[in-house]
């Protein structure tokens, strides 16, 4: 999952505890994962250690730190289908747009090393869980093209969701956004549509156009996104190819046998 802009919470304020001085803002959906309460927060370079999300009273309370780790926050996220607007299909592949709910939670955070990226920690959060109303391109693939390209079914979550990532760093080719501004879920049992389901969605209230956008360019977006994979030389995994920057606290496997031919 992605860190969401904004969704009409207003902004927090982030407020040095030893000099009292306003440090600057955030939006309130990026605190979750940016803020929580033992978070490092990076202004201008320097380090703060989070010692309290107040959301009540939209304020985030840090000290200056020097830490030798950074921290990543977890979260689970369901997708909705609301209501579907547009489709198209390709032999096996199906393309919709339409509008959906995304349910976000953030549920721990992660201490890692600054150089080795060794988890040294993981402790959990108690934060509720956000509802966005947006809009999505989502593709629904059937488990035979999946085992036409000599995966089993173990293989599936991994592949789809490396095919997510790398879906959504190559939206931008297509669309005038950038990898902040969109989301992806993918399952390999989708509730709403019965088979695998990759969900690339707007992260903004309402849509901002860049998942219809997608929709309207699937075919020159879906290519470059297989040409990218495909022109990796890496045999056992290719975070680059497949992982856009907002998707640190995930590991993705993506075989040779996972590749389009």
């Amino acid at each position: 999952m992605v860190n969401l802009r904004a969704d009409g919470g207003g902004p927090v304020s982030i407020v040095d505890s030893e000099t009292g001085s306003l440090l600057g803002t955030m939006d309130s959906p990026q605190t979750h994962y940016q803020a929580h309460t033992g978070a490092i927060y990076v202004h201008q370079g320097d380090s703060y250690l989070v010692e309290e999300l107040n959301e009540e009273d939209h304020c985030v309370v840090v000290r200056r730190t020097n830490p030798d780790y950074y921290t990543t926050a977890r979260d689970v996220t369901q997708i909705e289908v609301l209501q579907t607007l547009r489709t198209m299909e390709w032999g096996d592949i199906a393309v919709h747009f339409g509008e959906v709910k995304v349910t976000t939670q953030v549920v721990s955070f992660q201490r890692k090393a600054l150089i080795s990226n060794e988890v040294l920690g993981e402790e959990p959060l108690e934060l509720g869980a956000r509802d966005l109303f947006t809009k999505a391109v989502w593709f629904v693939v059937h488990n035979r093209s999946l085992t036409s390209a000599g995966l089993v079914e173990a293989q599936f979550p991994g592949a789809l969701h490396a095919a997510e990532h790398a879906a959504i760093g190559l939206l931008p080719l297509v669309a005038s956004s950038d990898r902040w501004d969109i989301g992806g879920v993918s399952t390999a049992l989708h509730a709403d549509t019965g088979v695998p389901t990759i969900f690339v969605y707007d992260g903004h209230p309402g849509g901002a156009g860049f998942a219809e956008r997608g929709f309207e360019k699937a075919k020159v977006w879906l290519t470059a996104t297989r040409d990218a994979i495909k022109a990796c030389e890496c045999d056992t995994g290719c975070l680059p190819a497949s992982s856009p920057p907002n998707a640190a606290t995930r590991t993705i496997r993506w075989t040779r046998t996972q590749r389009s031919p």
